[in-house]
């Protein structure tokens, strides 16, 4: 008796936990969905909030002069 409540206690588990992983799952896609229909960027280059989400980016690169701008005396 007591491998039969163990053995339904771990099958309610399991399921209770797919249930609200699905739940989970639609509702994270339900707001990227929404989300996306409220952002309207005409230029995605021209946004500065865009997030970035891989690739290479161009190398940055820092130019200094010979003569220093501040002196101090």
């Amino acid at each position: 008796m007591r491998g039969l409540t163990l053995l339904t206690a771990t099958i309610l588990t399991f399921g209770y936990g797919f249930a609200a992983q699905a739940a989970m799952t639609v509702d994270r896609a339900e707001t990227y969905r929404r989300v996306a229909r409220t952002v309207d960027v005409r230029d995605p280059t021209a946004d500065a909030n865009r997030v970035w989400y891989g690739g290479v980016l161009p190398p940055v690169t820092v130019e200094t002069t010979a003569q220093p701008k501040c002196t101090l005396i």
